[in-house]
């Protein structure tokens, strides 16, 4: 547990940390009401939501130094508080603790805790195997269904580089290295599963489409455009907006995103290959995943210099001189 205290005023004397993305993603849920002395420590986080909260709370924006950025009294459930520039914690407290306590935007708060605080919760690692387990039963649902596909017609050539480019990639998210830094923030939590999800359920259709002939080749090329990316990316990836470091080499110098162009050439073919209603579906909806998944990691990413000075000499998403 923590403390937090500002010019001789105790705010919390029993804050508890939520530090991790699994924490921060459950945050207050299910809980009837704060104590006084009670809250929540979200770090880092610059903003919060109370969708499905049972209580309003009061709210203090912290930058790195402690210093209160801004101050949001009693935020009513299923409501979004404000995005605050500069902010990298935020503390819950119960409602009515700011105007008990007085304290105003400006001043900074010192938090002292226990040795050991910061040390995640058992939920953290579970969550994590729990999410890992889902994923690798979706591919085997998705690869067993295009093996039957192959042996069954001799279409090889048309279902087998999507499989593995969905394989390389799930053994990669599998062995990922662990984050530095991860968005709390539930809309890059749903952009970032989407855009992984929603390909793995894209299926074979009986006979191949006319334009087959074009979508062979283009899911080849987005296959070896995927492998020379992930070859770059290795285990630091993931499926939520994350730091496991600043990768700029390889096809990174050309594009800020190789491996999202490289999958969606891949989708592309295979709608081509396939273009039932459900396929060519899931491969718009999956372009629209990435292309905000793309957006929430530069904006995660950018509050690290090194990467805004990477997005100032790279000027393409996706394909050079296109996107």
């Amino acid at each position: 547990m923590y403390r937090a205290a500002a010019g001789g005023v105790t705010l919390a004397d029993r804050l508890r940390p939520a530090h991790t993305h699994w924490t921060r993603l459950r945050g207050l849920l299910g809980t009837r009401q704060l104590a006084p002395g009670e809250g929540l420590w979200l770090k880092p986080s610059n903003q919060v939501h109370m969708l499905g909260m049972r209580y309003a709370v009061d709210l203090v924006f912290l930058d790195a130094d402690g210093r209160v950025l801004r101050l949001v009294h009693a935020l009513a459930p299923n409501r979004l508080s404000p995005r605050v520039a500069g902010a990298t914690s935020v503390l819950e407290l119960p409602a009515g603790t700011l105007t008990r306590a007085g304290v105003g935007e400006g001043v900074r708060l010192e938090i002292a805790g226990e040795a050991g605080a910061d040390r995640p919760r058992r939920l953290d690692p579970v969550g994590a195997l729990l999410c890992n387990l889902a994923l690798a039963l979706l591919y085997g649902f998705f690869a067993a269904a295009h093996v039957t596909q192959a042996v069954t017609t001799g279409q090889w050539a048309t279902t087998l580089p999507l499989v593995a480019q969905e394989a390389l990639l799930v053994v990669l998210f599998l062995t990922r290295r662990r984050s530095r830094d991860t968005s709390g923030r539930p809309a890059d939590w749903v952009v970032g599963i989407g855009g992984t999800v929603l390909p793995l359920c894209m299926r074979p259709a009986p006979g191949l489409g006319p334009l087959s002939a074009l979508g062979e080749p283009l899911q080849a090329v987005g296959l070896a455009a995927a492998v020379v990316a992930l070859g770059c990316l290795g285990r630091s990836i993931g499926v939520v907006a994350a730091n496991r470091g600043i990768q700029t080499a390889g096809l990174y110098r050309l594009v800020r995103h190789p491996m999202y162009g490289g999958y969606l050439l891949g989708y592309l073919g295979y709608a081509l290959s396939y273009p039932t209603p459900r396929n060519l579906l899931l491969s718009a909806a999956t372009l629209l995943a990435l292309m905000a998944r793309a957006t929430v990691e530069e904006r995660f990413l950018a509050r690290d210099p090194r990467y805004r000075a990477y997005l100032h000499r790279t000027r393409w998403r996706f394909v050079p001189f296109i996107y």
